[in-house]
């Protein structure tokens, strides 16, 4: 007696490779942005760390949607592997800021270009967010941050957006972006 033969089916979402292929990519940008929290660089304006650097590619390859999960669950994980030393309430602040930060540099790419993306973001990720601090801080943490804020947005805004555009203009690597 043989017994009949059955294929197994995935349901429609999980056996899409599509979805499979982007729950893997940005699996991997969330931990190369927990990792590049752990790069350290020295400066005079303090500590510089590279990881929103992942997000603000992502968000310019793949999509805001894909940046911003990078740029917020990245930053929580950075938190989680130095032990939320600033509270978990903090963390989740900032991981908001980050994931509206590669958003806004997405969207402003979009209506024009890298110049305009690279200022803004810049601006609203060094500026906006040290202002943003006030509540948790008040002025002495807004005047304290401000200028290691902006450095930080601007290494990692210029890491984000330069890594894109060699890859996206080179011809070795061909990046399909969806909108």
């Amino acid at each position: 007696m043989e017994l009949p033969r059955m294929r197994a089916q995935l349901p429609r979402t999980l056996g899409d490779t599509g979805s499979i292929q982007q729950v893997a990519r940005v699996i991997v940008f969330i931990v190369l942005s927990a990792l590049g929290a752990m790069v350290r660089i020295g400066s005079p304006l303090g500590v510089l760390t590279l990881a929103d650097a992942p997000a603000y590619f992502v968000a310019l390859t793949f999509g805001w949607l894909e940046g911003a999960l990078v740029g917020g669950i990245g930053t929580m994980l950075a938190g989680l592997a130095a032990g939320f030393p600033l509270g978990v309430l903090v963390h989740v602040y900032s991981a908001v800021q980050a994931a509206l930060w590669a958003t806004c540099l997405r969207l402003a790419y979009e209506r024009g270009g890298p110049l305009l993306a690279f200022l803004t973001t810049t601006f609203l990720a060094g500026v906006v967010g040290a202002v943003l601090s006030w509540p948790l801080g008040g002025l002495p943490l807004v005047t304290g941050s401000l200028a290691r804020l902006i450095a930080t947005a601007v290494v990692n805004v210029l890491a984000g957006t330069v890594l894109f555009l060699l890859l996206t203009r080179s011809e070795v690597v061909y990046v399909r972006r969806r909108n």
